[in-house]
Formats: structure tokens, C-alpha cells, sequence
């Protein structure tokens, strides 16, 4: 893993703890002002890559419907729900987002092993998760464990699928690139 993919995963971290600690302590702008910076850093020309940003809205709309349905199914309950109990509350949106500019980065190598992806996913997705609930950015509100294999389930095809469609834009406009991921 080269440095660029190192800082990218950083990025995804900070913003990570940003977006969970904010959402705990009922706080808006720290996740925003972590997510403008690391998109402001996706931008340096030695960085971008063709397709970051336009990953972006199918994250977002895969995002909204997977957390969405999971407060809707009764197993999550989001701290800092804004704007509406019912849905995917901002702060997880951008963590949607985030991913986004992690998928031709420091998860690029998952490209050409979606299976790896989605084991992956599925394993580790849940616990990420967890550990918010740990620190007070959502209940799980689910208590006989199904919540977790339904998670593990949606992340298992969830990444694989956006894995698959940043390769495909990869490939769209630089061919030959690709050819090593």
C-alpha cells in the first residue's frame, strides 16, 4: 500500500470518529468540515482519480436505503437523527460518502476480489456499527442478534457492489490502468 493510500485511509478514520463522536454529543460540524478536507484532498491532481466523485451519489442513495430500512426494520436508532427519525440521519451520510473516496484508494485492491469484499464487508461492517452504538452515536434497538447477520448480509453485497462499479468507471477512462488492481 503506497503512501497516498495510507493518508486516504486515514482520512476515512478521522472522518469516522468525527462523525460518530459529533453525532454522540449531538454536534454537527466536525464530520462536515473532516469530509470537506478530505474531498478537497481527493481533488490534488497527483491523487484524483477519474470517478471518485461521480461514486459518490450511488454510495449516497445505497446509503440512505440500507440505513434507512434498518431504523425502519426496528433495528438502529440513530443518534442525531436529523433531519428525520425515519431515515439515515446526516452524519451516516457522510460516512456513505467517505467510502465513496475510498473505494479507488486504499480499498482499490479489493476491486478485482469482490468475494474478499463482501467476506470482508460483512464481517467487518457490523462491528463498525457496534462500536458507534458503543460510543453513544446509535442504539441498536434489536436485541436478539438479527440485526447483525441483516447488516452483515447488506454490507456483504453493499461493497462488492460499489467496488464493482468503481472498476467499471476506472476502466471507462483509463483502460489500461486498471489492468493491475
Amino acid at each position: 500500500m503506497n503512501r497516498n493510500n495510507l493518508i486516504n485511509m486515514a482520512w476515512m478514520q478521522g472522518l469516522w470518529f468525527a462523525a460518530v463522536l459529533s453525532a454522540a454529543s449531538n454536534q454537527f460540524w466536525p464530520a462536515p468540515v473532516i469530509l470537506l478536507l478530505f474531498g478537497l484532498w481527493h481533488t490534488r491532481p497527483a491523487i484524483h482519480v477519474a470517478g471518485d466523485f461521480r461514486l459518490v451519489p450511488a454510495a449516497l442513495v445505497l446509503g440512505m436505503i440500507l440505513d434507512s430500512a434498518w431504523i425502519r426494520i426496528g433495528w438502529l436508532q440513530y443518534a442525531s437523527p436529523w433531519p428525520d427519525t425515519d431515515y439515515a440521519p446526516l452524519w451516516i451520510l457522510l460516512l456513505w460518502f467517505g467510502l465513496a473516496l475510498t473505494l479507488n484508494h486504499s480499498l482499490a485492491w479489493l476491486q478485482s476480489r469482490l468475494w474478499l469484499a463482501g467476506l470482508l464487508g460483512g464481517i467487518t461492517c457490523p462491528f463498525s456499527y457496534w462500536a458507534a452504538a458503543r460510543l453513544g452515536a446509535l442504539n441498536i434497538t434489536e436485541n436478539s442478534g438479527v440485526w447483525i447477520f441483516g447488516l452483515a448480509l447488506s454490507w456483504a453485497a453493499a461493497l462488492p457492489l460499489l467496488l464493482w462499479m468503481a472498476r467499471v468507471i476506472r476502466q471507462k477512462n483509463h483502460p489500461l490502468e486498471t489492468k493491475h488492481v
